[in-house]
């Protein structure tokens, strides 16, 4: 072939390699997907969860908003909660206790995913939206202070912040959406117990505070209504 031939054919192949555009633009999303996440979430919450877990699969989008602690109160207040009961036992000789799913429809424990780092026993247990906090406990024939958080949604587990103190069988309770955890100490190692004997989790900010217990003082001039203080000698 001739030179302008041979030219012909560079200019072609140079085209046919150009690359695209930097400022190509994205697909935008369409139907539910494009709308906002408010109302993407009152939607999504009316329908079973086998379908948000089908739904939880097509993007890391989907699954934040159908895991999402709105999500679970959305469907609270629409009515459309299942009742579900989890199971924590401990099975002799595993050294870690076992998680078990129960169910209306299969009315049968079903394993789900344990925690090879939970505690042995002796561990507190509190329900929020969408989890279980599992609370100190013992391992090793120790007190921990480690905390875990188990997803219901997903069934996985995550740690959560380490309490102050390490604890076994103590009290705790949800109040006003945040985990006061009472007790449980070894009163032999610790003897302040007025700023350890408390404690006070809130799982907005993943933050543990001491709660601090001030003794009541004694009021000498106060006496018990409808009694006389009397005259002094």
């Amino acid at each position: 072939m001739d030179a302008s031939g041979n030219q012909s054919i560079k200019r072609r192949s140079g085209r046919g390699c150009e690359a695209p555009p930097e400022n190509k633009r994205r697909k935008k999303e369409s139907g539910l997907w494009s709308l906002p996440d408010e109302v993407v979430v009152s939607c999504v919450a009316q329908v079973s969860r086998v379908d948000q877990a089908a739904l939880s699969l097509v993007s890391k989008r989907y699954r934040s908003l159908i895991a999402s602690p709105e999500m679970v109160r959305t469907r609270r207040l629409i009515g459309c909660t299942d009742a579900t009961f989890y199971v924590c036992l401990g099975i002799y000789p595993e050294t870690s206790p076992r998680w078990f799913i129960l169910t209306r429809k299969r009315r049968r424990l079903s394993p789900i995913p344990s925690n090879p780092y939970q505690a042995q026993g002796s561990s507190s247990f509190v329900v929020v939206d969408s989890g279980i906090y599992v609370i100190g406990g013992v391992r090793n024939g120790k007190r921990t202070s480690d905390v875990w958080f188990f997803e219901c949604f997903s069934h996985s587990w995550r740690q959560a912040p380490s309490m102050k103190m390490a604890r076994s069988s103590a009290s705790a309770h949800l109040v006003h959406g945040k985990i006061y955890v009472f007790g449980g100490l070894n009163l032999r190692d610790d003897k302040d117990y007025s700023t350890t004997w408390a404690e006070v989790f809130d799982p907005n900010t993943q933050t543990w505070v001491p709660l601090i217990l001030e003794p009541k003082k004694k009021n000498r001039n106060h006496f018990p209504k409808g009694c006389d203080r009397g005259e002094e000698n």
